[in-house]
């Protein structure tokens, strides 16, 4: 364990603990000690999970809301330096910003806070003062993960921070304008993390139909037909996803355009097969297939199914995009999914580029975990 911490890994588990000295509760910041005694730095204790501490300092520094200030601003100032500053960005993301357990997404003028541990549900206060000193005059919004609530043991809320702010409006995404309805649907609002990948993917679809697979809000649909895709199909199993969907399309000028379908994509891309069906753009981003490293064989079988359906749907020429956003399916296993899948469906495509998540949603390279979405941008040849 010393080895790994030394190296920057924040994760302690339960089973690395030897000794528990002092007065302290669950949530804590408490200090975290090497076999000699020597301070190691502080985290947030639970012993109601496996992974029993999260580091947030190596320095024998007090946690309180002067240091949450420090550590929001410090993100925030890398973003705007690096030019990553939009109506929409993510601006802490948890262990990669020296906050584990803390999602903090910016919308307009919304901060829509996630809490996915314990000691964070504690120190929420810290955070709100700190994103009201950081943006004067903002709204916050109190967004959990019920998963991790459940996991961590305090009760997800969906709820404001003081004075309500706006729950419904759209923000600007490149030439694209995507509806945002704070509290409601999947992630904080919008999926941040392809950002990037809207434009990049978009790039390929002029005069092409396209196939948006597991679309949700249909934003890269959005993106394509704004850059002159001459049509595309979303399909998503969920309805409310599919409505919010269409005002995207609405909202751009670009409804005539698009055909919305709820269903099953594993079934659909099947079907879509037996029909005969040809895209010249096909992007396929599900959910997370596993969020567990013992599940990771099954997750396998998923991927394989549907960009091995893709490849058999693809026309000469045509470009997939394809991705997955579990951290226990690497960027190399992932590609050899693909490759499997596009070899047994007896197709021969080049790799256009390598895909990850936006540079908002910083990696760490000593914290393999900050680093969850994988993708290729594959063309057929």
């Amino acid at each position: 364990m010393d080895r790994r911490l030394r190296a920057g890994h924040p994760w302690i588990y339960r089973g690395e603990i030897a000794d528990l000295v002092g007065q302290w509760t669950a949530g804590d910041a408490i200090e975290v000690l090497d076999a000699g005694g020597h301070l190691l730095g502080r985290g947030f204790y639970n012993p109601s999970t496996s992974l029993a501490c999260r580091m947030l300092t190596r320095l024998d520094e007090p946690i309180d809301q002067a240091f949450f200030l420090r550590r929001l601003g410090a993100a925030l100032d890398y973003r705007r330096s690096a030019g990553l500053l939009s109506d929409a960005y993510r601006l802490c993301w948890s262990e990669a910003d020296g906050l584990p357990g803390l999602v903090v997404d910016r919308y307009g003028p919304v901060s829509v806070v996630q809490c996915l541990t314990l000691g964070m549900r504690r120190a929420e206060a810290w955070v709100t003062a700190s994103l009201e000193s950081l943006f004067p005059g903002g709204s916050i919004y109190r967004l959990d993960d019920p998963s991790a609530a459940r996991i961590e043991g305090f009760p997800a809320e969906r709820a404001w921070r003081g004075d309500p702010g706006p729950s419904d409006f759209s923000v600007a995404e490149g030439a694209c304008r995507l509806t945002v309805a704070i509290g409601a649907g999947q992630k904080t609002g919008l999926y941040l993390d392809q950002r990037e990948n809207h434009a990049l993917v978009a790039a390929h679809g002029e005069g092409r139909r396209m196939l948006d697979a597991f679309s949700y809000a249909g934003a890269f649909a959005c993106h394509a037909l704004l850059r002159g895709a001459s049509s595309a199909l979303l399909l998503d199993s969920s309805a409310d996803a599919l409505a919010i969907a269409q005002r995207n399309l609405e909202l751009n000028g670009i409804r005539d355009g698009a055909l919305l379908r709820e269903a099953n994509a594993f079934h659909a891309l099947r079907r879509l097969e037996a029909d005969g069906e040809r895209f010249g753009l096909i992007v396929l981003d599900p959910p997370p297939f596993t969020r567990r490293k013992e599940a990771v064989e099954a997750a396998s079988r998923g991927y394989k199914e549907i960009n091995l359906r893709a490849a058999r749907l693809l026309e000469p020429g045509g470009v997939l995009a394809t991705f997955s956003c579990s951290h226990h399916v690497s960027p190399a296993l992932f590609e050899a999914i693909c490759r499997e899948a596009i070899g047994d469906a007896r197709r021969q495509m080049r790799v256009l580029a390598t895909l990850g998540q936006s540079r908002d949603h910083l990696v760490l390279l000593a914290v393999p975990e900050t680093r969850y979405l994988t993708g290729l941008l594959l063309q057929a040849v």
